[in-house]
């Protein structure tokens, strides 16, 4: 069995005309309207690489996505990274600045603690900016955000809840940059007789 395969292309207006040396086809005198008989078997072997084709197209566009994908979910990874090297460091000298504050509460030293305070400020608004968010440190530890330093008894507290933040602890997007340093509430134990 032979199958026609019909060419899309419009009819030529006249017979008359001159084949175009130019073109391809009309280099050898073929005619745009001519149709090209193909046996059954052709027909389908060409139909099913036809179809092998497009899915391989289909497959290597989905492989190149995902790459693409994959390459920017790294490069925001890395990029995560290496704001949080940046950053840790910085967060020891805004622990010293706290600790200056603390220990500057006398009158004496009111204009002092003023500027230091003025410094933490502008510091945790600049993290901030930077989508740097200091860890939660009210309610239960969470040994994945807290690091227990101590265990103090407390008649107010649950026991497991942060009674005292030593020092804060910081997170940059889904990345913890450092943990908090945390004393743990734990029960008052009874008083022996």
């Amino acid at each position: 069995m032979t199958r026609q395969i019909d060419d899309d292309e419009p009819a030529a207006s006249s017979d008359a005309e001159m084949p175009d040396p130019n073109h391809p086809e009309g280099a050898q005198g073929a005619k745009p309207d001519e149709q090209i008989s193909v046996s059954a078997n052709e027909y389908e072997a060409l139909r099913r690489e036809v179809g092998e084709w497009k899915e391989r197209c289909a497959r290597g566009q989905a492989e190149f996505d995902n790459a693409r994908k994959r390459l920017r979910k790294e490069a925001d990874e890395a990029g995560t990274r290496a704001v949080a090297r940046f950053v840790k460091p910085i967060l020891n000298e805004l622990d010293n600045l706290e600790r200056a504050l603390e220990s500057a509460k006398s009158e004496a030293f009111a204009e002092f603690a003023q500027g230091v305070t003025m410094i933490r400020d502008n510091l945790r608004t600049a993290f901030a900016n930077a989508g740097i968010e200091e860890v939660a440190t009210d309610g239960a530890f969470d040994p994945a955000l807290h690091e227990a330093i101590a265990e103090v008894e407390r008649a107010d507290l649950p026991r497991g809840h942060i009674a005292q933040v030593h020092r804060a602890g910081f997170r940059l997007k889904d990345q913890l940059v450092r943990t908090a340093q945390v004393v743990v509430a734990k029960p008052v134990s009874a008083s022996t007789p």
